[in-house]
Order: structure tokens, then sequence, then C-alpha cells
């Protein structure tokens, strides 16, 4: 911090000679200066954020959008980006939660679920996580929206992601239409 230069006036508290100008004395308010907060030089620029000064110490005025100052300490301004921190999603303190088979994530500053290879978040909500599997559910095979149809002496089935047909005894496929059963 730069330290105040003062004009040898009386009874100036809070004030300095920031100009270094003696004709005007200490003209500027070192108490509410956002260029000049508490001492001459010492400029309140917080990251993210609308900068003020109040007594002498910088504040955050107001948080840039997306942002927040989750940690209520000034010096580091604004450092939660809530549109992206999962600790923090939307909001500070809102933390994203993700159910099984699934990683928590906060996109555009709402919770959504990452799921494992294999599952799907087809309820769409992240807080049970990826509660499909997406490689032997005939309900959704390989994606929330593939259903497996059967055929005539075949029910469907899903392998891997993939629908097949599963021949009753005695029948066969022999022609690779799984259309016709």
């Amino acid at each position: 911090r730069t330290r105040q230069r003062h004009s040898g006036v009386a009874g100036q508290q809070g004030r300095g000679d920031c100009d270094g100008n003696t004709g005007n004395g200490c003209e500027t308010d070192t108490q509410t200066s956002t260029a000049h907060c508490g001492a001459c030089g010492s400029a309140c620029n917080l990251a993210n954020a609308t900068s003020a000064c109040a007594g002498g110490r910088c504040a955050v005025a107001r948080c840039n959008e997306g942002f927040a100052d989750c940690d209520g300490n000034p010096a580091n301004g604004c450092e939660v980006d809530t549109r992206v921190t999962s600790a923090h999603c939307g909001a500070c303190g809102q933390a994203c939660a993700a159910g099984a088979n699934a990683t928590a994530t906060c996109a555009a500053g709402r919770c959504a679920a990452t799921c494992a290879p294999g599952f799907g978040d087809c309820d769409d909500n992240p807080a049970n996580g990826c509660e499909a599997s997406l490689t032997s559910d005939p309900a959704r095979c390989g994606t929330c929206s593939t259903t497996c149809s059967g055929g005539t002496n075949a029910r469907p089935v899903c392998g891997a992601g993939v629908c097949r047909l599963e021949c009753a005894a005695g029948f066969a496929d022999c022609d690779g239409d799984a259309g016709n059963g």
C-alpha cells in the first residue's frame, strides 16, 4: 500500500493529498474512494466484481453476473463462477449431488449428471444418478429413447447396447429380418 500524503492541515483523518498538490490540501476521502481506499494509490480492483470502499477498506459492491462472493473475503472478490462450480451451482452453498453411476456437474447454473459408460439419466433427475442401464434394458437399449421390439416367435433383448431378437425354442431368424420375427 502507498503511504498517505498529508498537507499538514490539522483534523484531516481519513483524507489524503493524493494528487500531490498542496494548494488543494487533502482532497481525497480515503475512506470512500475506490482509487485511494485507505491510502493514496491503494485502488480497489476486485475480481469479477464492482468494487466499493467503505471505512478505508475494499468491499464488494456487486458481483458480476454468474459470480458470487461465497467465502465473504473481499480481498479475492467474487471468487466463484456459479455457472460451472458443482459446490456452488447457481448460488453459494448449493451443491450438486449425484446418485449411482454418475458424477455431479454444473452447467449454466443447473445441476446435471455425467453418466458412467453404459448408463443414462433417462428421468432427467441428477439426484438419483444415472438410473438406467443402456447395455441390457430392452426398454432403453443404447440410448434412453431406444426401445427394442420383438417379432413373431421372438422376444426383444438388449446386449451391449444393441437390440436383437431371441427366438423361441424351435424357431430361428433364417432370413435375418428382425421385423418378421
